[in-house]
């Protein structure tokens, strides 16, 4: 008897558990994750280079915040790190500073940066605007990532930001490995 209740008693959790998910996952927007790979022939004009980078991004529920890391090699005295607004072959008008209250850190190999981003942050055609805009920018192409040096004020290396197709959690509430966004190796995870 007391078998029977147990198993009773936890199909009966399985079954509100499932509810109450089901419940909570309508109007939430889970967190997407983004990448660029950062290059000198990516830069308008090209930059001879041998300098190469990772950026990822991911976005925080509803698209309200963005957790950034840049892993860079060949490259440990970069001046300035942005996220601009423009098409790929195009120069845009920055719209973040990626180095401004962020974690520089040098590593074996370069360097590495880590961040967030808030509404606050945003200046250029998105200043006054949210997180979610720019988000909406980098779902439409419309968004790179651009490391500077002394030796080219204007970029040494750039990428474009493309979502990676995967995501925190999805409709069916199933929820995928998240990176460890504050390892300081140089390659990203």
């Amino acid at each position: 008897m007391e078998n029977k209740n147990t198993v009773t008693a936890i199909l009966l959790a399985a079954i509100c558990s499932v509810i109450f998910l089901g419940t909570i996952q309508s109007g939430v927007v889970f967190a997407k994750k983004y990448t660029a790979d950062l290059s000198g022939d990516n830069e308008v004009p090209p930059v001879s280079s041998s300098a190469s980078g990772k950026a990822i991004f991911r976005t925080g529920l509803n698209d309200t915040t963005i957790k950034y890391k840049l892993n860079i090699t060949g490259l440990s005295d970069a001046t300035m790190a942005h996220i601009h607004v423009g098409k790929a072959g195009q120069n845009g008008e920055v719209v973040l500073d990626l180095m401004k209250d962020s974690k520089v850190n040098p590593t074996k190999m370069g360097l590495a940066i880590r961040g967030n981003v808030t509404n606050s942050e945003l200046v250029g055609p998105l200043q006054g605007k949210t997180v979610a805009d720019l988000v909406n920018e980098m779902n439409t192409g419309n968004a790179y990532a651009n490391i500077h040096d002394a030796q080219h004020p204007k970029g040494v290396i750039r990428g474009q930001i493309e979502a990676s197709g995967s995501a925190l959690g999805n409709s069916s509430g199933n929820a995928s490995p998240s990176m460890n966004m504050n390892a300081s190796s140089n390659s990203p995870q």
